[in-house]
């Protein structure tokens, strides 16, 4: 099964990006990933937020193909812990999914039109994330579940 991350703009800090891109490296041992970065709409404080929102959300929804399952990070979502998670994948690995994909909202979140082409809410925690950092812990976490799965030391 192939993991695709689905983001809205770019990682923009450059440690936050080397930090990313050693983690995407780490999980490519474990299955085939993929990053598509949707371009994030400009704000300014003449362009209402739904208009920003509706505009990334419809990049995001051109992204997902059918038989892909769904996971957007959300405040609301369900919390899981480490361990959770590499069970929910494990799950996920043996249905015979071909895509996990995650989705990684831009500074104002998602679009409704985004949540309601999930099948999971996920959330990293109930506090608000940068995007940027959001990105970074979902590649760890999603790492550490695989470390998990293979019952191999890095995982306490």
């Amino acid at each position: 099964m192939k993991i695709c991350f689905i983001c809205v703009g770019q990682v923009k800090k450059a440690g936050v990006g080397e930090a990313a891109s050693e983690y995407l490296k780490r999980i490519k041992r474990y299955a085939p990933v993929e990053v598509a970065e949707v371009k994030d709409e400009p704000a300014t404080p003449k362009t209402p937020r739904e208009e920003v929102l509706r505009s990334e959300g419809r990049r995001v929804l051109t992204k997902l193909s059918p038989g892909d399952f769904v996971v957007v990070l959300s405040d609301t979502g369900r919390q899981m812990t480490s361990s959770q998670l590499a069970k929910f994948m494990q799950g996920l690995l043996n249905s015979g999914r071909k895509r996990l994909v995650f989705i990684v909202g831009g500074a104002y979140g998602l679009h409704n039109d985004v949540y309601d082409a999930s099948d999971e809410l996920l959330s990293l925690s109930p506090m608000t994330l940068p995007h940027d950092l959001a990105r970074l812990v979902l590649y760890e976490q999603v790492y550490r579940a695989f470390t998990i799965l293979g019952n191999e030391p890095y995982s306490h």
